[in-house]
């Protein structure tokens, strides 16, 4: 299988996902600015974390009208969280959209 993850935006939380994401099972994982260029499938997964959180739920929307991928999301921007509790929280829903993707 070659799922793909795809790390979107400004916000330092994808930076420690993407370590995270070592010890996930992707293929490839991509840190981008913007969304990627193709259309995106059910094996891409995309996080999307900007410090404006208007511009991350705009992309997002973005995103989701143009493309189906397996999974979308939005990095939480809740106060008091670490970079580390929050890129966490993320890593274990795309975890479960792992296991959602294999169990097909």
């Amino acid at each position: 299988m070659s799922m793909r993850l795809f790390l979107v935006g400004d916000d330092e939380v994808l930076d420690v996902l993407a370590e995270l994401s070592r010890h996930l099972d992707y293929f490839e994982v991509s840190r981008l600015e913007d969304l990627p260029p193709r259309s995106l499938t059910a094996d891409d997964h995309v996080v999307i974390a900007f410090r404006s959180e208007a511009q991350g739920l705009q992309l997002l929307a973005q995103l989701l009208a143009h493309s189906s991928p397996g999974f979308a999301g939005i990095v939480p921007d809740d106060d008091g969280d670490t970079e580390g509790a929050r890129a966490i929280t993320v890593a274990a829903e795309l975890v479960a959209a792992l296991h959602d993707r294999l169990a097909r």
